[in-house]
């Protein structure tokens, strides 16, 4: 079967989704992380490992765009969840909720506090994530019983 032609607005589109599969995978870390009050780092490598899978099967880019795609998708949950902490930390300590410590906070200071809240450990984590989510994207080459090459 040939490859598809490469289409500017499929491509476009395919890196919208990501992006918002990243930040929904973000959200969605956040519920264990709010559960046990403290964060999990951890939790980027089966992100990674679904993030890889979305993009694989769900998006269908194959190769060298998929993986960074799903890498850059993965360390867009990693990011985002280290926010959506921040906030939670910032609405516990002044007894705000959530939505109104995140809206005064601004992106700038929920980022730079997710940066001072991360050790080297986590950013060694979000890198195996992300590269975990790059191998499942990676398309493998199966052999058929008949001998040949399956894409």
């Amino acid at each position: 079967m040939p490859a598809e032609p490469f289409r500017l607005p499929g491509f476009l589109f395919g890196v919208f989704c990501a992006v918002m599969f990243g930040f929904a995978v973000g959200a969605v870390w956040m519920v264990p992380t709010m559960m046990f009050s403290r964060p999990l780092p951890a939790m980027v490598l089966p992100a990674g490992w679904i993030l890889g899978t979305v993009v694989r099967r769900w998006l269908r880019f194959e190769g060298w765009i998929g993986a960074l795609l799903a890498a850059g998708s993965t360390l867009i949950a990693a990011i985002y969840a280290a926010c959506l902490a921040s906030g939670a930390t910032i609405a516990g300590m002044m007894g705000m909720g959530l939505a109104r410590a995140l809206g005064n906070a601004g992106p700038a200071m929920l980022l730079e506090l997710a940066r001072l809240s991360q050790g080297p450990a986590d950013f060694v984590l979000a890198a195996v994530g992300a590269a975990l989510a790059a191998a499942v994207a990676w398309p493998l080459a199966v052999r058929r019983p008949d001998g040949l090459q399956k894409p």
